[in-house]
């Protein structure tokens, strides 16, 4: 029964507005709003049981042993909680750290959460977890979260530039998030949204989210002179922040552009109509930015499509310098 389940003993803040139980079927536990967290608020500080500074294809059970080993006796029974989704104990060593651990960006590693891993999976989720140089972990609420709702967070950084198909093979289960629900004029949408981030990135980036170019066996740029251009770094200034508007406008209708995706993505956005020499793309730039929505941004950018403007070579140059091409 729930109420004698090993994850009742697991050790949670004493002010976490959190608390775990069982969530929908097939879906094991989950965290659950206890009170109002309003967006920016943490959710959860958690420093790992362990860490093992190895990629994840190179971890043993004689790794993840070794680090057992090290723990304290309060440690080692809260690891000796972990269930496999909630339910039997893992079958290895290497299982429980694959189910409930997080990357590290420090060292390439994985450190084993307790808590956070107890945290489900959205595809538009309402918390997440910034990148860190450190090994303590912060989740954020990235909208107001209310009482009593499940709290989730995104599994994989690039899931915003992913299909439904794509996102369900990364991760190996079914997600029933508004995104997913197949069938539905939003999940529709939302792959037709994704993939066209993903090619708005390709075009500004000159890569893939894998940071590698495409071949011709998965297309993302159809077009061979515009994928040249791309990955050459030559797409002119103007093209260049209407893409980004873009993003930001479909991220928005995805229900992705949250305040830490806004921090990330609108400072470059801000300096872009600085670096116009063209008076006439100058002007019409800062219109744009000064429209009160993302979609009246776009429409007044759209204007500038196909223009060149005096800082194109100049500024593809500084590209490629910077990329070392």
């Amino acid at each position: 029964m729930s109420q004698d389940h090993p994850y009742r003993r697991l050790q949670i803040p004493k002010d976490a507005p959190f608390e775990l139980r069982p969530s929908s079927p097939g879906k094991g536990w989950g965290a659950f709003a206890t009170r109002l967290i309003k967006q920016g608020d943490p959710v959860l500080i958690e420093r790992p049981l362990f860490v093992i500074p190895k990629p994840s294809q190179y971890i043993t059970d004689g790794d993840v042993f070794a680090a057992f080993q090290r723990l304290t006796p309060t440690a080692k029974q809260q690891f000796l909680l972990l269930r496999d989704n909630a339910g039997g104990p893992f079958e290895s060593l290497n299982e429980a750290l694959a189910e409930n651990s997080l990357a590290m960006s420090a060292n390439s590693g994985h450190g084993l959460f307790l808590l956070h891993s107890r945290f489900n999976h959205s595809c538009v989720p309402n918390a997440k977890i910034p990148e860190t140089s450190g090994e303590i972990i912060t989740m954020f609420a990235i909208r107001d979260i209310m009482a009593g709702e499940e709290i989730t967070f995104c599994y994989k950084n690039d899931f915003e530039c992913r299909t439904r198909r794509e996102r369900h093979e990364a991760l190996r289960f079914v997600c029933d998030c508004k995104a997913c629900l197949l069938g539905t004029p939003f999940q529709q949408l939302s792959d037709i949204r994704r993939k066209f981030v993903r090619g708005l990135r390709y075009l500004t980036l000159g890569f893939d989210i894998d940071g590698k170019r495409q071949n011709s066996s998965s297309p993302i740029i159809a077009d061979r002179k515009l994928k040249e251009a791309a990955e050459n770094l030559s797409i002119p200034h103007c093209n260049r922040l209407i893409y980004q508007l873009l993003v930001s406008f479909l991220l928005e209708e995805e229900g992705l552009l949250d305040y830490l995706t806004r921090e990330r993505l609108e400072p470059s956005m801000v300096i872009m109509p600085s670096l116009f020499e063209t008076e006439s793309n100058a002007r019409i730039a800062r219109i744009a930015m000064a429209e009160q929505t993302w979609l009246g941004k776009v429409q007044m950018a759209f204007r500038l499509y196909g223009r060149a403007d005096a800082a194109d070579e100049l500024l593809s140059k500084a590209f490629r310098t910077l990329r070392g091409i």
